[in-house]
């Protein structure tokens, strides 16, 4: 069935966009966008400020509402990021398409196209692993992949960015190791279990695993020189929200 356009909420400035319809401006008309080079995580050797492009699918042919609702995790995830990178990553737009897998099951990602889509999103009933949700490199559209529950809570989500954004992780996958899979258990770290206080682990408080050798902010400077980090683990002003899109099929 023809998709119905896409509706536009604007919540930050608009950039190209790569999808094929036409986007719907409030009172405008119809306008062709062109398409644009995005980056979807920080690749190393970024320069701060990143600001990454999301496309997400959701796999099932669901109401704009249940779209919606998870772009307010997003939005809430995306407050969050900003503040644990200290200004320095965040979303600044989100697609989100629907009916993209309907059918499949979330281990099913080895089997599934996932060129068009940076994350998937199952219903509760439909994700069965690995985990509660998962990062794989490489996969998805630019080379990093998520796949989340419909019911994901925000530090989970904001546990995946730190896998999908920075891939911090020891060793890499293709599923992503996490660090609370070997003791001493580093409980000041969101990449732990305990997510108190929203913060990933540093060198000031980062206890040496076998499965991570370094601390989060050690790898992160030294993929990405141009990074600072401060200890305060809190950005100077909070964020835009992402601007987002919808591709809601009939």
């Amino acid at each position: 069935m023809k998709p119905r356009p896409i509706l536009a909420v604007v919540a930050a400035l608009a950039v190209a966009t790569t999808l094929s319809c036409k986007r719907h401006h409030g009172g405008g008309g119809d306008a062709v966008v062109a398409p644009a080079v995005e980056i979807s995580y920080a690749p190393k050797g970024s320069t701060p400020p990143v600001v990454m492009t999301l496309n997400i699918g959701m796999t099932e042919n669901v109401a704009l509402s249940a779209m919606q609702a998870m772009y307010a995790k997003v939005v809430t995830a995306n407050q969050g990021l900003w503040n644990v990178t200290e200004g320095q990553v965040r979303i600044g737009r989100v697609r989100f398409m629907d009916n993209t897998h309907p059918g499949s099951k979330s281990n099913q990602y080895g089997s599934l196209d996932l060129s068009a889509v940076d994350i998937l999103v199952w219903a509760p009933a439909d994700f069965n692993g690995p985990g509660i949700s998962y990062v794989i490199v490489p996969g998805g559209r630019n080379g990093h992949f998520m796949g989340l529950p419909s019911n994901v809570a925000n530090t989970t989500f904001l546990h995946e960015l730190g896998h999908f954004t920075f891939v911090l992780s020891w060793p890499p996958g293709p599923v992503l190791i996490d660090e609370y899979n070997t003791l001493p258990e580093d409980n000041a770290c969101l990449m732990e279990l305990t997510f108190s206080p929203l913060r990933w682990c540093g060198t000031d408080n980062h206890l040496s695993q076998s499965s991570q050798p370094r601390s989060c902010w050690s790898q992160i400077l030294l993929d990405n020189p141009a990074f600072t980090y401060s200890f305060t683990n809190t950005a100077p002003a909070p964020p835009p929200d992402p601007a987002v899109e919808y591709t809601d099929t009939p």
